[in-house]
């Protein structure tokens, strides 16, 4: 029979050396690539989408009507401070559920109905009384993308931090000497007054392998072509 064994071209170095070369490339490339894209996800996030929920019915203070949810979601909208990393979004807490079904929130800020009158509420506290502490709550979303979700979970949750601060001092500037009257846990919490909470906003199906179904997925086939190769 005429020609090459197809055997004898199996068993030729050339081509099993050939094989290798290029088996250890894409292993080689694949690691770089994975690996680098994760070495600094925070320092690489951009327009993150993050909703903004300001539901806060607003109260009377000092005679005046305020409502301090309002001023929240306002600094933080037009906050620079995080440069263009989140991309915050406003809108009422119903968009907000329906953007976190679809995916197309990593996260949410929502301040509550009650936030301003509760806030009010501290620098009225008795001695008799124990101040209840205002919340601001933050949602997650895995079902977004874990990683996405826990970036978003981070800047949100400092982004209220740095609100619940920053009404803190104007509400200490406001009260003045006043502020002696009041018991020692109600001026603690006048300096922080509200606190953060973290649920999440769009719970994962039980067998969603914690939203990391696609990524295993992928992994697997990259894996089973590279060892077929």
């Amino acid at each position: 029979m005429n020609g090459i064994h197809p055997f004898r071209v199996l068993r030729a170095k050339p081509l099993w050396i050939a094989s290798g070369v290029i088996t250890g490339v894409l292993a080689l490339l694949f690691a770089v690539l994975y690996v680098g894209a994760n070495i600094d996800p925070a320092g690489h996030m951009k327009n993150l989408p993050v909703g903004l929920v300001n539901a806060d019915k607003g109260a009377a203070v000092g005679g005046k009507q305020v409502n301090l949810g309002a001023q929240i979601t306002d600094s933080i909208g037009k906050s620079t401070a995080g440069g263009d990393k989140i991309d915050w979004k406003v809108m009422d807490e119903r968009e907000v559920k329906e953007e976190l079904g679809k995916g197309k929130l990593y996260g949410a800020l929502v301040v509550p109905a009650d936030f301003t009158s509760s806030v009010a509420a501290l620098t009225g506290t008795t001695a008799a009384e124990t101040p209840v502490r205002p919340a601001l709550t933050v949602l997650t979303n895995q079902s977004a993308g874990s990683l996405g979700s826990s970036l978003a979970r981070v800047a949100t949750t400092q982004a209220a931090e740095n609100a619940s601060l920053h009404i803190g001092k104007e509400l200490t500037a406001r009260i003045g000497p006043a502020q002696e009257k009041l018991p020692a846990a109600a001026r603690v919490l006048l300096a922080d007054p509200a606190a953060v909470t973290v649920e999440d906003g769009h719970p994962l199906d039980s067998h969603s392998g914690l939203g990391l179904t696609a990524f295993y997925y992928a992994l697997a086939l990259v894996v089973v072509g590279m060892l077929s190769a």
